[in-house]
């Protein structure tokens, strides 16, 4: 059902107006910041990044981390395509066959919550051993920020981030200052980076990754970014 819901939500975003790509990417970058934060008022909610690879997995096939989208971002997918909740979706798109498990569905319950249960007690176990694991190996995998760059670090250092989680590549992950002479774009895709400091600064990284002070996962850039915040002080400094 998944692979229906995110073709389904591709194909609608394609189909808006005031959207001026018909990218992959730049659909759901149009989805996360237009949809998402101007319509539902959910900001920070899901990258498109995050997105891109549900559809890569879900629709097309193609093997990545991406897990299961969480209940509400389902939820919110329906809703914009009209429905009430994912459960609405799901019903609206069963095949005739499987209608004799819609009728079912609640006498299931009591099997489902012992499923979840076990499910549950598996998940706290793997967690368990993940926490262990990570208090051995996490020494190898923290980096530290130094003025433009990350550098290795341990864990033991105030203000270390741990890298295993992040996975920011940091020898090509650098902070740079950009103007209208820079290169954005190669073939389409992004060169640059970007997000916004605790103050609302504008900061520009030369890879994907977070920011370092507020640990949010960056953006790539896009033309509407670069006319709001490159051009203007491009302007004023001539």
């Amino acid at each position: 059902m998944l692979k229906e819901l995110f073709s389904k939500l591709f194909e609608k975003l394609k189909t808006e107006k005031k959207n001026n790509s018909k990218s992959k990417s730049g659909c759901f970058i149009f989805f996360e910041t237009t949809i998402l934060e101007e319509k539902y008022n959910k900001v920070n909610f899901v990258t498109s990044r995050s997105l891109t690879n549900y559809y890569n997995k879900y629709v097309e096939g193609l093997e990545n981390t991406a897990g299961e989208p969480n209940r509400e971002l389902k939820d919110l997918i329906s809703n914009y395509l009209g429905y009430n909740s994912y459960t609405s979706f799901e019903n609206a798109h069963l095949k005739p066959e499987n209608e004799l498990f819609l009728k079912n569905r609640n006498t299931s319950v009591i099997t489902k919550n012992k499923i979840l249960k076990i499910i549950l007690t598996v998940t706290i176990a793997l967690a368990s051993l993940y926490l262990v694991n990570a208090i051995f190996s996490s020494e190898e995998n923290c980096i530290i920020w130094k003025e433009n760059h990350f550098e290795k670090s341990s864990c033991a250092v105030k203000n270390s981030i741990d890298n295993s989680f992040y996975k920011v590549n940091i020898i090509d992950f650098k902070k740079t200052i950009v103007h209208e002479k820079t290169l954005f774009f190669n073939n389409g895709s992004s060169l640059i980076w970007y997000g916004k400091s605790l103050n609302g600064k504008m900061d520009f990284f030369t890879h994907r990754g977070i920011h370092p002070v507020t640990l949010k996962e960056l953006k790539p850039i896009t033309a509407y970014i670069i006319k709001k915040y490159v051009l203007p002080i491009a302007t004023k400094q001539q």
